[in-house]
């Protein structure tokens, strides 16, 4: 019996302009908005932040782009949807709105 783990795929997420990451990150956050989008953060080891976006409802099988984002644009979109103690583990210096969503 062979026993090799040589052909064992690795998973990586790359953004658009072509920068890799494993999946090991300081945070992460899913948020759903009033339009049943989801919106999805990473903030890795070195403070950059990696968005990604979809819509669970259309038709199509399009696979998730991940693009770097500021931190200003981070906090634009998580902020209002995270509670304080969510949005410190992603911001350092956070003050969430806290959004009442169930």
């Amino acid at each position: 019996m062979k026993q090799s783990l040589r052909n064992q795929e690795v998973q990586l997420l790359q953004t658009e302009c072509g920068r890799v990451f494993d999946y090991v990150f300081k945070a992460m956050k899913l948020v759903r908005d009033e339009k049943h989008n989801f919106h999805v953060v990473y903030k890795t080891m070195t403070d950059e932040y990696i968005y990604s976006f979809c819509n669970p409802f259309q038709d199509t099988l399009a696979t998730n782009t991940y693009k770097l984002i500021s931190e200003a644009e981070a906090k634009k979109i998580f902020l209002p949807r995270l509670t304080s103690e969510n949005a410190h583990e992603l911001f350092t210096t956070a003050k969430a709105s806290f959004a009442l969503h169930a």
